[in-house]
Protein backbone atom coordinates (compact mmCIF):
# COMPACT_ATOMS: atom_id res chain seq x y z
CA UNK A 1 0.00 0.00 0.00
CA UNK A 2 1.40 3.68 -0.72
CA UNK A 3 1.94 5.96 1.78
CA UNK A 4 0.78 9.00 2.36
CA UNK A 5 3.18 11.02 0.84
CA UNK A 6 3.13 9.39 -2.53
CA UNK A 7 -0.45 9.75 -2.67
CA UNK A 8 -0.75 13.16 -1.56
CA UNK A 9 1.73 13.66 -4.59
CA UNK A 10 0.18 11.88 -7.08
CA UNK A 11 -3.65 13.60 -6.29
CA UNK A 12 -1.84 16.92 -6.84
CA UNK A 13 0.25 15.81 -10.44
CA UNK A 14 -3.12 14.63 -11.64
CA UNK A 15 -4.75 18.70 -11.38
CA UNK A 16 -1.47 19.70 -13.08
CA UNK A 17 0.00 21.61 -10.05
CA UNK A 18 2.95 19.89 -8.91
CA UNK A 19 3.74 19.46 -5.13
CA UNK A 20 6.82 21.14 -4.23
CA UNK A 21 7.45 20.35 -0.37
CA UNK A 22 8.87 17.06 -1.25
CA UNK A 23 12.03 17.04 1.50
CA UNK A 24 14.72 16.09 -1.47
CA UNK A 25 17.48 13.72 -0.49
CA UNK A 26 20.27 14.17 -3.39
CA UNK A 27 22.85 16.44 -2.85
CA UNK A 28 23.66 18.34 -6.06
CA UNK A 29 25.70 21.28 -4.81
CA UNK A 30 29.53 19.85 -5.19
CA UNK A 31 28.31 18.94 -9.15
CA UNK A 32 27.61 22.50 -9.98
CA UNK A 33 30.46 23.70 -8.05
CA UNK A 34 32.56 21.76 -10.51
CA UNK A 35 30.76 23.02 -12.86
CA UNK A 36 31.16 26.82 -12.60
CA UNK A 37 35.15 26.05 -11.48
CA UNK A 38 35.28 24.09 -15.02
CA UNK A 39 32.67 26.20 -17.58
CA UNK A 40 32.03 29.54 -16.11
CA UNK A 41 34.85 32.41 -14.78
CA UNK A 42 35.38 33.92 -11.41
CA UNK A 43 33.52 37.08 -12.51
CA UNK A 44 29.92 34.97 -13.51
CA UNK A 45 30.12 32.13 -10.66
CA UNK A 46 26.54 32.96 -8.53
CA UNK A 47 26.30 34.06 -5.16
CA UNK A 48 24.38 31.19 -3.52
CA UNK A 49 24.59 32.89 0.35
CA UNK A 50 22.08 34.78 -1.01
CA UNK A 51 18.34 35.12 1.00
CA UNK A 52 15.53 34.48 -1.70
CA UNK A 53 13.00 35.51 0.99
CA UNK A 54 14.86 38.48 1.88
CA UNK A 55 15.44 39.62 -1.14
CA UNK A 56 11.75 39.45 -2.35
CA UNK A 57 10.84 41.05 0.74
CA UNK A 58 12.71 43.82 -0.20
CA UNK A 59 11.44 44.18 -3.57
CA UNK A 60 8.02 44.34 -2.17
CA UNK A 61 9.24 47.07 0.41
CA UNK A 62 10.32 49.33 -2.07
CA UNK A 63 8.06 48.82 -4.44
CA UNK A 64 5.95 52.41 -5.46
CA UNK A 65 2.65 52.71 -4.46
CA UNK A 66 1.23 52.35 -8.30
CA UNK A 67 3.03 48.92 -8.84
CA UNK A 68 2.31 47.47 -5.34
CA UNK A 69 -1.11 48.41 -6.05
CA UNK A 70 -1.27 46.27 -9.71
CA UNK A 71 0.91 43.31 -8.10
CA UNK A 72 -1.54 42.96 -5.02
CA UNK A 73 -4.82 42.59 -7.33
CA UNK A 74 -3.27 40.17 -9.53
CA UNK A 75 -2.11 37.92 -6.87
CA UNK A 76 -4.92 38.76 -4.45
CA UNK A 77 -7.42 36.34 -6.63
CA UNK A 78 -5.25 33.76 -6.59
CA UNK A 79 -4.69 33.23 -3.00
CA UNK A 80 -8.45 33.73 -2.27
CA UNK A 81 -8.88 30.60 -4.86
CA UNK A 82 -5.96 28.86 -3.08
CA UNK A 83 -7.54 29.55 0.80
CA UNK A 84 -10.77 28.62 -0.39
CA UNK A 85 -9.31 25.17 -1.24
CA UNK A 86 -8.01 24.59 1.56
CA UNK A 87 -11.20 25.64 3.92
CA UNK A 88 -13.84 23.22 1.68
CA UNK A 89 -10.81 20.41 2.30
CA UNK A 90 -10.98 21.29 6.11
CA UNK A 91 -14.61 20.83 6.34
CA UNK A 92 -15.05 17.85 4.09
CA UNK A 93 -11.74 15.83 4.85
CA UNK A 94 -10.11 17.71 8.29
CA UNK A 95 -6.57 18.48 8.51
CA UNK A 96 -4.38 16.24 6.27
CA UNK A 97 -1.85 13.93 8.18
CA UNK A 98 0.65 14.44 5.75
CA UNK A 99 3.52 17.13 6.36
CA UNK A 100 4.22 18.22 2.70
CA UNK A 101 -0.15 18.89 2.24
CA UNK A 102 0.06 20.86 5.87
CA UNK A 103 2.97 22.69 4.66
CA UNK A 104 0.47 23.96 1.77
CA UNK A 105 -1.47 25.57 4.29
CA UNK A 106 0.97 28.02 5.52
CA UNK A 107 0.68 29.99 1.72
CA UNK A 108 -2.36 30.99 3.24
CA UNK A 109 -1.88 32.45 6.35
CA UNK A 110 -0.25 35.84 7.52
CA UNK A 111 2.98 35.42 9.48
CA UNK A 112 0.82 36.29 13.33
CA UNK A 113 -0.92 33.19 12.47
CA UNK A 114 0.27 30.28 14.33
CA UNK A 115 -2.17 27.93 14.15
CA UNK A 116 -0.79 25.93 11.19
CA UNK A 117 2.57 25.94 13.07
CA UNK A 118 1.43 23.96 15.96
CA UNK A 119 -0.22 21.52 13.36
CA UNK A 120 3.37 21.16 11.70
CA UNK A 121 4.71 20.53 14.94
CA UNK A 122 2.11 17.67 16.40
CA UNK A 123 2.51 15.71 13.48
CA UNK A 124 7.00 16.07 13.20
CA UNK A 125 7.03 12.38 15.35
CA UNK A 126 5.30 10.79 11.91
CA UNK A 127 7.66 12.92 9.61
CA UNK A 128 10.58 11.89 10.98
CA UNK A 129 9.26 8.42 10.79
CA UNK A 130 8.42 8.92 7.12
CA UNK A 131 11.41 10.54 6.19
CA UNK A 132 13.83 7.36 7.07
CA UNK A 133 11.56 5.30 4.73
CA UNK A 134 11.48 8.36 2.01
CA UNK A 135 15.29 8.56 1.63
CA UNK A 136 15.35 4.63 0.73
CA UNK A 137 12.54 5.23 -1.60
CA UNK A 138 14.31 7.93 -2.95
CA UNK A 139 17.38 5.87 -3.19
CA UNK A 140 16.08 3.15 -5.31
CA UNK A 141 13.90 5.70 -7.78
CA UNK A 142 18.06 6.91 -8.17
CA UNK A 143 19.57 3.33 -8.41
CA UNK A 144 16.40 2.65 -11.02
CA UNK A 145 16.64 5.46 -13.19
CA UNK A 146 20.84 4.62 -13.70
CA UNK A 147 20.15 1.15 -14.34
CA UNK A 148 17.54 2.29 -17.28
CA UNK A 149 19.84 4.94 -18.82
CA UNK A 150 22.37 2.15 -18.53
CA UNK A 151 20.45 -0.38 -20.72
CA UNK A 152 19.41 2.55 -22.76
CA UNK A 153 23.32 3.51 -23.29
CA UNK A 154 24.10 -0.40 -23.73
CA UNK A 155 21.50 -0.81 -26.24
CA UNK A 156 22.50 1.75 -28.61
CA UNK A 157 26.42 0.95 -28.41
CA UNK A 158 27.03 4.02 -26.68
CA UNK A 159 29.33 4.51 -23.47
CA UNK A 160 28.84 7.27 -21.00
CA UNK A 161 32.03 8.68 -19.53
CA UNK A 162 31.03 11.95 -17.03
CA UNK A 163 28.95 14.12 -19.20
CA UNK A 164 30.07 12.61 -22.37
CA UNK A 165 28.16 10.41 -24.22
CA UNK A 166 30.12 8.38 -27.16
CA UNK A 167 30.20 5.13 -29.45
CA UNK A 168 31.43 2.20 -27.48
CA UNK A 169 34.60 1.22 -29.06
CA UNK A 170 36.62 -1.11 -26.67
CA UNK A 171 36.45 -4.25 -24.92
CA UNK A 172 37.58 -2.96 -21.64
CA UNK A 173 34.36 0.16 -22.26
CA UNK A 174 31.85 -3.07 -22.82
CA UNK A 175 33.34 -4.69 -20.33
CA UNK A 176 33.56 -1.88 -17.60
CA UNK A 177 29.64 -0.66 -18.68
CA UNK A 178 28.90 -4.51 -17.73
CA UNK A 179 30.18 -4.15 -14.69
CA UNK A 180 28.42 -1.18 -13.76
CA UNK A 181 25.21 -3.09 -14.42
CA UNK A 182 25.72 -5.90 -12.39
CA UNK A 183 26.81 -3.64 -9.60
CA UNK A 184 23.36 -1.55 -10.57
CA UNK A 185 21.49 -4.82 -9.93
CA UNK A 186 23.30 -5.91 -6.73
CA UNK A 187 22.38 -2.26 -4.99
CA UNK A 188 18.80 -2.69 -6.11
CA UNK A 189 18.14 -5.86 -4.79
CA UNK A 190 20.05 -4.13 -1.54
CA UNK A 191 17.74 -1.14 -0.87
CA UNK A 192 14.54 -3.40 -1.75
CA UNK A 193 15.23 -5.78 0.84
CA UNK A 194 15.96 -2.81 3.35
CA UNK A 195 13.03 -1.47 2.60
CA UNK A 196 11.13 -4.02 2.98
CA UNK A 197 12.70 -4.71 6.69
CA UNK A 198 12.11 -0.81 7.98
CA UNK A 199 8.86 -0.99 6.51
CA UNK A 200 7.51 -3.59 8.26
CA UNK A 201 9.73 -2.39 11.86
CA UNK A 202 7.78 0.96 11.43
CA UNK A 203 4.34 -0.45 10.48
CA UNK A 204 2.80 -0.53 14.29
CA UNK A 205 4.46 2.37 14.94
CA UNK A 206 3.23 4.42 11.98
CA UNK A 207 -0.18 3.14 12.72
CA UNK A 208 -0.04 4.60 16.76
CA UNK A 209 1.53 7.85 15.86
CA UNK A 210 -1.03 8.32 12.90
CA UNK A 211 -4.03 7.63 15.64
CA UNK A 212 -2.69 9.76 17.84
CA UNK A 213 -1.69 12.94 15.59
CA UNK A 214 -5.25 12.93 14.23
CA UNK A 215 -7.05 12.92 17.35
CA UNK A 216 -4.28 16.33 18.34
CA UNK A 217 -4.89 17.59 14.95
CA UNK A 218 -8.89 17.20 15.17
CA UNK A 219 -8.35 19.40 18.39
CA UNK A 220 -6.71 22.13 16.43
CA UNK A 221 -8.40 22.35 13.55
CA UNK A 222 -11.40 25.07 14.54
CA UNK A 223 -8.56 27.16 15.24
CA UNK A 224 -6.54 26.54 11.68
CA UNK A 225 -10.59 26.93 9.96
CA UNK A 226 -10.92 30.36 12.01
CA UNK A 227 -7.47 31.96 11.00
CA UNK A 228 -7.90 30.61 7.26
CA UNK A 229 -11.99 32.54 7.29
CA UNK A 230 -10.42 35.72 8.95
CA UNK A 231 -7.36 35.48 5.90
CA UNK A 232 -10.48 35.30 3.32
CA UNK A 233 -12.34 37.72 4.62
CA UNK A 234 -9.59 40.13 4.36
CA UNK A 235 -8.65 39.44 1.07
CA UNK A 236 -12.62 39.98 -0.09
CA UNK A 237 -12.37 42.94 1.60
CA UNK A 238 -9.06 44.36 0.38
CA UNK A 239 -10.52 42.89 -3.79
CA UNK A 240 -14.11 44.76 -3.14
CA UNK A 241 -12.17 48.05 -2.00
CA UNK A 242 -10.09 48.04 -4.34
CA UNK A 243 -7.29 49.64 -1.90
CA UNK A 244 -4.82 49.09 -0.35
CA UNK A 245 -5.12 48.91 3.78
CA UNK A 246 -4.12 52.16 5.43
CA UNK A 247 -3.64 49.95 8.58
CA UNK A 248 0.10 48.90 8.79
CA UNK A 249 -0.66 45.33 10.15
CA UNK A 250 -2.89 44.47 7.34
CA UNK A 251 -0.74 45.81 4.63
CA UNK A 252 2.20 43.86 6.79
CA UNK A 253 -0.14 40.63 6.56
CA UNK A 254 -0.65 41.43 3.57
CA UNK A 255 2.96 41.42 1.65
CA UNK A 256 3.68 38.58 4.10
CA UNK A 257 0.97 36.55 1.98
CA UNK A 258 2.35 37.82 -1.73
CA UNK A 259 5.51 37.01 -0.64
CA UNK A 260 4.66 33.52 -0.14
CA UNK A 261 2.79 33.19 -2.86
CA UNK A 262 6.07 34.62 -5.09
CA UNK A 263 8.00 31.88 -3.21
CA UNK A 264 5.54 29.60 -4.57
CA UNK A 265 5.35 30.88 -7.97
CA UNK A 266 9.77 30.98 -7.75
CA UNK A 267 9.80 27.16 -6.99
CA UNK A 268 7.42 27.16 -10.35
CA UNK A 269 9.57 29.27 -13.02
CA UNK A 270 12.76 27.78 -11.55
CA UNK A 271 11.02 23.97 -12.39
CA UNK A 272 10.15 25.10 -15.77
CA UNK A 273 13.62 26.33 -16.50
CA UNK A 274 14.97 23.15 -15.29
CA UNK A 275 12.64 21.22 -17.56
CA UNK A 276 13.17 23.55 -20.40
CA UNK A 277 16.94 22.68 -19.75
CA UNK A 278 16.09 18.59 -19.78
CA UNK A 279 14.14 18.58 -22.28
CA UNK A 280 17.17 19.79 -24.91
CA UNK A 281 19.14 16.62 -23.83
CA UNK A 282 17.42 14.11 -26.19
CA UNK A 283 17.59 15.91 -29.67
CA UNK A 284 21.39 16.08 -28.72
CA UNK A 285 21.21 12.78 -27.89
CA UNK A 286 19.77 11.73 -31.32
CA UNK A 287 21.84 14.28 -33.00
CA UNK A 288 25.18 12.63 -31.57
CA UNK A 289 23.73 8.90 -32.69
CA UNK A 290 22.95 10.21 -36.38
CA UNK A 291 25.99 12.48 -37.14
CA UNK A 292 28.09 9.61 -37.33
CA UNK A 293 30.30 11.37 -40.30
CA UNK A 294 30.64 14.55 -39.00
CA UNK A 295 32.99 14.48 -36.75
CA UNK A 296 32.74 18.05 -35.61
CA UNK A 297 29.58 18.36 -35.42
CA UNK A 298 29.50 15.62 -33.05
CA UNK A 299 32.20 16.88 -30.64
CA UNK A 300 30.16 20.44 -30.46
CA UNK A 301 26.98 18.87 -29.60
CA UNK A 302 28.55 16.97 -26.56
CA UNK A 303 30.05 20.52 -25.59
CA UNK A 304 26.11 21.37 -25.75
CA UNK A 305 25.03 18.36 -23.65
CA UNK A 306 28.06 19.63 -21.20
CA UNK A 307 26.12 23.08 -21.02
CA UNK A 308 22.89 21.73 -20.51
CA UNK A 309 23.60 19.19 -17.42
CA UNK A 310 25.61 22.07 -16.00
CA UNK A 311 22.13 24.37 -16.57
CA UNK A 312 19.97 21.55 -15.37
CA UNK A 313 22.74 20.90 -12.49
CA UNK A 314 21.83 24.94 -11.33
CA UNK A 315 18.39 25.04 -11.38
CA UNK A 316 18.48 21.74 -9.44
CA UNK A 317 20.60 23.36 -6.96
CA UNK A 318 18.98 26.15 -6.94
CA UNK A 319 15.26 24.28 -6.51
CA UNK A 320 16.58 21.78 -3.65
CA UNK A 321 19.25 24.48 -1.76
CA UNK A 322 17.21 27.47 -1.76
CA UNK A 323 13.69 26.60 -1.75
CA UNK A 324 13.47 23.09 -0.14
CA UNK A 325 12.05 22.05 -3.11
CA UNK A 326 12.05 18.72 -5.56
CA UNK A 327 11.61 18.87 -9.24
CA UNK A 328 8.37 17.98 -10.94
CA UNK A 329 8.75 16.73 -14.43
CA UNK A 330 5.10 15.81 -16.15
CA UNK A 331 4.08 12.99 -17.29
CA UNK A 332 2.78 14.70 -20.29
CA UNK A 333 6.38 15.86 -21.19
CA UNK A 334 7.75 12.54 -20.37
CA UNK A 335 5.86 10.82 -23.01
CA UNK A 336 6.48 14.01 -25.38
CA UNK A 337 10.22 13.26 -24.87
CA UNK A 338 9.96 9.62 -25.72
CA UNK A 339 7.26 10.40 -29.05
CA UNK A 340 10.45 13.03 -29.67
CA UNK A 341 13.06 10.52 -29.95
CA UNK A 342 11.41 7.59 -32.22
CA UNK A 343 10.73 10.81 -34.38
CA UNK A 344 14.43 11.93 -34.28
CA UNK A 345 15.66 8.82 -34.80
CA UNK A 346 12.96 8.05 -38.28
CA UNK A 347 12.85 11.64 -39.28
CA UNK A 348 16.76 13.35 -38.47
CA UNK A 349 15.25 16.67 -40.26
CA UNK A 350 12.19 17.13 -38.37
CA UNK A 351 13.50 16.52 -35.09
CA UNK A 352 16.02 18.93 -35.94
CA UNK A 353 14.04 21.52 -36.58
CA UNK A 354 12.15 21.01 -33.45
CA UNK A 355 15.47 21.32 -31.96
CA UNK A 356 15.53 24.98 -33.07
CA UNK A 357 12.48 25.53 -31.37
CA UNK A 358 12.75 24.16 -28.51
CA UNK A 359 16.30 25.75 -27.88
CA UNK A 360 14.92 29.40 -28.90
CA UNK A 361 12.19 28.83 -26.56
CA UNK A 362 14.11 28.18 -23.43
CA UNK A 363 16.45 31.26 -24.41
CA UNK A 364 13.64 33.55 -24.64
CA UNK A 365 12.68 32.10 -21.65
CA UNK A 366 16.04 32.78 -19.51
CA UNK A 367 16.60 36.25 -20.63
CA UNK A 368 13.61 37.10 -20.16
CA UNK A 369 13.52 36.08 -16.43
CA UNK A 370 17.30 37.35 -17.05
CA UNK A 371 15.46 41.40 -16.57
CA UNK A 372 15.50 42.51 -13.09
CA UNK A 373 12.08 44.44 -14.58
CA UNK A 374 10.30 41.19 -14.05
CA UNK A 375 12.15 39.12 -11.74
CA UNK A 376 13.02 40.69 -8.10
CA UNK A 377 15.30 37.66 -6.65
CA UNK A 378 18.78 38.11 -7.85
CA UNK A 379 20.45 35.29 -7.51
CA UNK A 380 17.81 33.43 -9.96
CA UNK A 381 17.64 36.61 -12.51
CA UNK A 382 21.63 36.27 -12.38
CA UNK A 383 21.38 32.73 -13.63
CA UNK A 384 18.88 33.18 -16.11
CA UNK A 385 20.93 36.43 -17.44
CA UNK A 386 24.46 34.29 -17.58
CA UNK A 387 22.99 31.23 -18.97
CA UNK A 388 20.91 32.95 -21.83
CA UNK A 389 23.97 35.21 -22.51
CA UNK A 390 27.03 32.70 -22.18
CA UNK A 391 25.66 29.94 -23.72
CA UNK A 392 22.20 30.36 -25.38
CA UNK A 393 23.00 32.16 -28.35
CA UNK A 394 25.90 29.68 -29.01
CA UNK A 395 23.21 26.73 -28.72
CA UNK A 396 21.09 28.93 -30.94
CA UNK A 397 23.66 29.44 -33.86
CA UNK A 398 24.72 25.48 -33.45
CA UNK A 399 21.20 24.56 -34.05
CA UNK A 400 20.73 26.58 -36.54
CA UNK A 401 23.81 25.43 -38.60
CA UNK A 402 23.41 22.42 -38.16
CA UNK A 403 20.00 22.87 -39.79
CA UNK A 404 20.66 24.95 -42.92
CA UNK A 405 24.05 22.57 -43.11
CA UNK A 406 21.71 19.20 -43.45
CA UNK A 407 18.41 19.67 -44.28
CA UNK A 408 17.65 22.65 -45.61
CA UNK A 409 16.30 22.48 -48.99
CA UNK A 410 13.85 25.11 -49.48
CA UNK A 411 11.17 23.10 -50.87
CA UNK A 412 7.78 23.17 -50.48
CA UNK A 413 7.21 19.64 -48.60
CA UNK A 414 10.00 21.18 -45.99
CA UNK A 415 7.88 24.30 -45.66
CA UNK A 416 4.68 22.44 -45.04
CA UNK A 417 6.39 19.79 -42.55
CA UNK A 418 8.43 22.55 -40.65
CA UNK A 419 4.78 24.71 -40.54
CA UNK A 420 2.84 21.46 -39.01
CA UNK A 421 5.71 20.72 -36.87
CA UNK A 422 5.39 24.36 -35.75
CA UNK A 423 2.00 24.35 -34.63
CA UNK A 424 1.76 21.16 -32.83
CA UNK A 425 4.55 22.06 -30.46
CA UNK A 426 3.07 25.32 -29.86
CA UNK A 427 -0.13 24.32 -29.12
CA UNK A 428 1.39 21.05 -26.73
CA UNK A 429 3.96 23.80 -25.07
CA UNK A 430 1.84 26.49 -24.58
CA UNK A 431 -1.68 25.88 -25.61
CA UNK A 432 -2.72 23.99 -22.82
CA UNK A 433 -2.20 26.52 -20.30
CA UNK A 434 -5.48 28.16 -18.82
CA UNK A 435 -5.74 30.65 -16.74
CA UNK A 436 -5.63 28.85 -13.49
CA UNK A 437 -2.49 26.61 -15.03
CA UNK A 438 0.43 27.04 -12.26
CA UNK A 439 3.05 28.06 -14.35
CA UNK A 440 0.24 31.11 -15.69
CA UNK A 441 -0.07 32.22 -12.13
CA UNK A 442 3.56 32.25 -11.20
CA UNK A 443 4.23 34.58 -13.78
CA UNK A 444 1.00 36.47 -12.29
CA UNK A 445 2.76 36.44 -8.87
CA UNK A 446 5.71 38.83 -10.32
CA UNK A 447 3.30 41.23 -11.65
CA UNK A 448 3.68 39.67 -15.70
CA UNK A 449 0.78 38.92 -17.40
CA UNK A 450 0.99 35.62 -18.95
CA UNK A 451 1.02 37.60 -22.59
CA UNK A 452 3.75 40.12 -22.19
CA UNK A 453 5.99 36.77 -21.20
CA UNK A 454 4.77 35.07 -25.00
CA UNK A 455 4.77 38.13 -26.93
CA UNK A 456 8.76 37.99 -26.13
CA UNK A 457 9.28 34.10 -26.48
CA UNK A 458 7.00 34.46 -29.71
CA UNK A 459 9.12 37.22 -30.90
CA UNK A 460 12.60 35.99 -30.50
CA UNK A 461 11.22 32.57 -31.63
CA UNK A 462 10.21 34.33 -35.05
CA UNK A 463 13.95 35.74 -35.61
CA UNK A 464 15.50 32.07 -35.14
CA UNK A 465 12.92 30.92 -38.10
CA UNK A 466 13.67 33.37 -40.28
CA UNK A 467 17.37 31.61 -40.23
CA UNK A 468 16.13 28.60 -41.24
CA UNK A 469 13.81 29.99 -43.63
CA UNK A 470 10.84 29.59 -42.10
CA UNK A 471 9.35 33.19 -42.19
CA UNK A 472 6.29 33.46 -39.72
CA UNK A 473 5.54 36.47 -38.39
CA UNK A 474 4.81 36.79 -34.56
CA UNK A 475 1.05 37.72 -35.17
CA UNK A 476 0.36 34.27 -37.08
CA UNK A 477 2.14 32.39 -33.80
CA UNK A 478 0.24 34.52 -31.55
CA UNK A 479 -2.70 33.66 -33.44
CA UNK A 480 -2.11 29.71 -33.04
CA UNK A 481 -2.02 30.15 -29.15
CA UNK A 482 -5.17 32.55 -29.87
CA UNK A 483 -3.22 35.84 -27.70
CA UNK A 484 -4.58 38.87 -29.37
Amino acid sequence: MKDSRILSSQKTADKGRPDYYITPTHDFKQYTRDCEEKYWSRETAFDWSQNLELNLKENLENLQPEELHRITFLVLPMIKETIRGKIDQIKNEGLPLDSDALKGFLECIPFDKLSIHEALQIQSPLKTLEDSVSTLKDQLDINQREETDLLELQRLSLVKDGNIVKHLSTEEEKRKQESELIQLKHQKVDLEQKLDSLLKEHKIESERLRVKIQEDLHSITPEVLLELEDTYDLIQKLIASNKLPEDKKELDRLKDLILKRQLRGLKDLANHALVVEQSAIAPLSMGIIHYKRYREIQEAMTTFIHDEAKHSAVFRRFLVEKLNAKEYISPILIRGANRYMWLARFMPATGMFLAVIVEAIGAAYLEFFGNEKYMPDKLFCSISKTISMQDEKRHMDLCVAMYNELFREGSKWEQIRNKTALKVILKSVYGDKSEDHHLIQAFRAFGVEYQTLYRHIIGRLSEQLARIGLFVKPEELLEILKIK
